[in-house]
């Protein structure tokens, strides 16, 4: 069995030392009674070691003392931190502070001088950037014409506050990812010096109820010339989402700045605001499923890499999408006819086709006969509109359909033209009655007339255009919004529509030590 080290080796050693007999101690044993002058050195060694005994036991308590003050010190940083987490979470079901839960806001951490979590929201993942983000303080979009409709007033969120004497709490990040639908909310709180932080992953879900199939915006507002029209003359608008937003100084009724459903009322008078009345341009009863909004949304979408330059595009041919960022192409006019199909195969990854200023001007997109555009995949999952988007960007960026074609599951985009329905027929592979199926934000969409009688659109004082003067009767094949939109999501920060988001379930909770 081994030897057992004596708990106080120096105090044992010491004793030892100190209680050997000394040789005059040896002599005044013989000389006088053995017991004589050992009990006092015995005491004192016995008090000195109670008394060193005393202080360690007094050390370790003060020891545990302290490690139970700094927990319970960091107990109540923590609790502040949760605190702020859900006071934070409570003014952001608000929904005027609703609108911020797509936008980012990131400050800089003074330990790393960079932002605290960087796109992907995670902690030190090495995406931080050095110069902070805030899509937040500044942003009010209450006076912007829909989001008057719903008056939510400006967004008004603390992003400090106190919580008793000493404590207080910050938001110091916010990042959202609109692929994944989820936010990250980091909260930093402070209790007498002691910092801790909670970061939370919460579920964000948007209301996509009223969203903006079909809009019709103005680039310039400001001026006096009637564009962000719409001219239906019977054409259907399909699906649940198959909403529509027009500028009403745009429309025949400018009177009408408020929105009509299937069904209302008031519904006669805003179709005959968006050209489509039965007695002024041929439409046989109320061809749009969804909500007609009279208001002015205005997309400002950043320009982004413009990718290879196809040039024309005039015969069939297939682009395809590579990985899962976007993948851009250039292109100058697509022009086709007969039976000529551009295949965009979204497969694996999207696409982006970036049309820049053309060799045709007034004719980027011209489709003939029964020539399509269309977004396959073929993995056996259904293509989405937000895989394949047309951002015409360029001076005349019109788009023309004509006689029975097709453009398939796609977001356009046309910051200055128009898209003109001038088909006879459908022509989408899917069988419904549409020559477009997705979602279209142009700055005007015209439909061919129904009789020559029909009233004329009068778009910036031009006369003759094929809209006013293409005579065919009865058509009413047009655009089918797609109901799972949810691929566009990312989309709704560079337009002022009025979105309310929601948060759901915490997918992940984690403390964070500062």
């Amino acid at each position: 069995m081994k030897n057992r080290q004596h708990p106080v080796p120096f105090l044992y050693s010491w004793l030892q030392h100190f209680l050997k007999p000394t040789s005059s101690t040896v002599k005044s044993q013989y000389s006088r009674s053995p017991e004589l002058g050992f009990a006092l050195p015995l005491a004192l060694g016995l008090g000195f070691v109670m008394v060193v005994l005393g202080l360690s036991t007094m050390m370790i308590a003060q020891s545990d003392r302290i490690s139970a003050f700094n927990r319970k010190q960091a107990g109540a940083s923590l609790a502040i931190a949760e605190g702020g987490m859900a006071r934070s979470l409570a003014q952001l079901t608000a929904p005027n502070n609703a609108v911020l839960l797509n936008r980012n806001y990131d400050t800089i951490n003074p330990k790393t001088g960079k932002t605290y979590l960087g796109p992907d929201g995670i902690f030190n993942s090495g995406d931080e950037e050095a110069s902070a983000i805030d899509e937040w303080l500044g942003y009010d979009p209450s006076s912007a014409p829909c989001h008057q409709q719903k008056a939510w007033g400006s967004p008004n969120f603390a992003l400090t506050g106190a919580m008793g004497t000493t404590g207080s709490y910050t938001v110091r990040a916010y990042r959202f990812n609109p692929q994944q639908r989820k936010g990250t909310l980091f909260v930093e709180a402070s209790k007498d010096g002691k910092t801790t932080g909670v970061h939370i992953t919460i579920a964000v879900q948007p209301d996509l109820d009223d969203f903006p199939g079909l809009l019709l915006h103005d680039p310039n507002a400001d001026d006096s010339r009637d564009v962000g029209v719409l001219a239906l003359r019977g054409r259907q608008i399909l699906g649940s989402k198959g909403n529509i937003y027009y500028y009403p100084n745009g429309s025949t009724d400018p009177s009408l700045t408020a929105s009509s459903a299937p069904g209302d009322v008031d519904r006669a008078a805003y179709l005959n605001a968006v050209f489509s009345s039965a007695g002024s341009d041929g439409a046989t009863g109320d061809t749009v499923s969804g909500t007609l909004f009279a208001c002015l949304l205005t997309p400002i979408i950043p320009n982004g890499i413009q990718g290879s330059d196809l040039g024309t595009i005039t015969t069939s041919q297939t682009l395809n999408g590579v990985g899962n960022a976007p993948t851009f192409y250039q292109i100058e006019q697509i022009d086709l006819t007969g039976t000529d199909v551009l295949t965009v195969d979204t497969t694996n990854g999207p696409v982006v086709l970036n049309f820049v200023e053309d060799s045709a001007p007034g004719q980027s997109i011209r489709l003939r006969n029964s020539a399509k555009i269309l977004n396959i995949r073929t993995d056996g999952q259904p293509p989405r509109v937000g895989d394949l988007r047309m951002h015409l960007r360029g001076g005349e960026d019109t788009v023309l359909l004509y006689d029975q074609t097709c453009i398939q599951s796609a977001f356009i985009w046309s910051f200055w033209d128009e898209v003109q329905l001038l088909t006879s027929g459908p022509g989408c592979p899917s069988g419904q009655n549409t020559n477009i199926e997705g979602v279209v934000w142009a700055e005007g969409l015209f439909s061919a007339k129904n009789a020559p009688s029909n009233r004329d659109i009068n778009f910036l004082d031009r006369v003759g255009e094929p809209f006013d003067t293409v005579i065919i009767p009865s058509t009413t094949s047009g655009i089918a919004v797609p109901e799972d939109v949810s691929s566009l999501i990312d989309m709704l920060k560079y337009v002022d529509y009025p979105v309310r988001y929601r948060f759901g379930g915490v997918l992940q909770w984690q403390r964070v030590r500062l």
